[in-house]
């Protein structure tokens, strides 16, 4: 059996014809060779399976995989990750381009630093014809000791998650529940990952981000937006900050963590979800009268 590949690197993808060359060959274009790119296909219509096969066909490395039926956003970010063999592990959009020292400088910071859980250069956001790219800087290095402190900064400071793109230990991922269905799983995700170790941010502009209606969740409507989540619409999706915020106190439960770390994020977790009282209240308000109408 042959060795596997020091860095996977998962691509989700769906009808990404228009820019899914461009995505694949700056992944596979890496100064770091040693890269195996797994591609979930989550049944697309457009030309995006031939585009994969014929990768597949010229490059050994290229893992291609076709959903039969489209099962949502999360659930194909989830499979490219159930598929990695790799130590390092890299969530890659079919929009977007990699610099290519990109997983070079990534390994070598986990090479010589074992307690970094995620390494992620600086963004810069594309706008198409719209306006000229933009330097993004995150700002979200966690170098502090405390998981708890890692964890709280990383979500005073997120903004755009783009450091879910970055380059993450495969072992820590493979403790958490992955992205589930509910707005903002992603950055619930990351803060976990915060809780097993530190995050380093590279100085330079290595991650292409496009920010165009089709590419970015955040330019998109609500209606799109559920539809991403969920493709058939057939679950309302209720109880978004409750879910949310049952998140965050279950990836704390589920930390390896000294119980004084513990106390200390439950405390911070308690202070959130006062802040989210009303929301809470709203939804809970917005359910009960869903149901009753049902029922009427």
């Amino acid at each position: 059996m042959a060795t596997p590949a020091t860095v996977s690197i998962g691509m989700p993808v769906y009808n990404g014809a228009a820019h899914l060359r461009a995505g694949i060959e700056s992944l596979l274009g890496q100064s770091y060779s040693d890269i195996e790119l797994i591609i979930s296909d989550n049944a697309s219509t457009d030309a995006t399976q031939d585009i994969c096969r014929d990768y597949a066909r010229r490059d050994t490395r290229v893992r291609y995989y076709r959903n039969d039926v489209n099962i949502g956003a999360s659930g194909n970010y989830n499979a490219v990750f159930h598929h990695a063999r790799g130590a390092y592990f890299k969530w890659a959009s079919s929009n977007d381009i990699c610099g290519c020292e990109f997983i070079e400088k990534c390994v070598a910071v986990f090479e010589r630093h074992p307690d970094v859980a995620l390494v992620y250069p600086r963004t810069r956001l594309m706008y198409g014809d719209e306006k000229p790219p933009e330097d993004y800087v995150d700002a979200v290095s966690l170098p502090q000791e405390s998981a708890c402190v890692r964890f709280n900064e990383f979500l005073d400071r997120v903004r755009l998650n783009n450091v879910m793109n970055g380059v993450v230990r495969t072992a820590v991922l493979g403790r958490t529940p992955l992205i589930k269905i509910f707005f903002s799983s992603d950055i619930c995700l990351m803060a976990e990952v915060a809780l097993y170790g530190k995050f380093v941010e590279l100085p330079e502009f290595l991650f292409y981000r496009r920010m165009d209606p089709e590419s970015a969740t955040a330019k998109k409507s609500e209606q799109e937006v559920l539809r991403h989540y969920d493709p058939t619409l057939r679950r309302r999706m209720l109880f978004q900050t409750w879910k949310l915020n049952h998140a965050y106190l279950a990836s704390v439960w589920r930390a390896p963590l000294p119980l004084t770390e513990k106390l200390c994020l439950y405390r911070h977790l308690a202070k959130r979800i006062v802040w989210d009282r009303e929301k809470l209240a709203r939804e809970l308000w917005y359910a009960t009268s869903a149901l009753f109408q049902s029922r009427a």
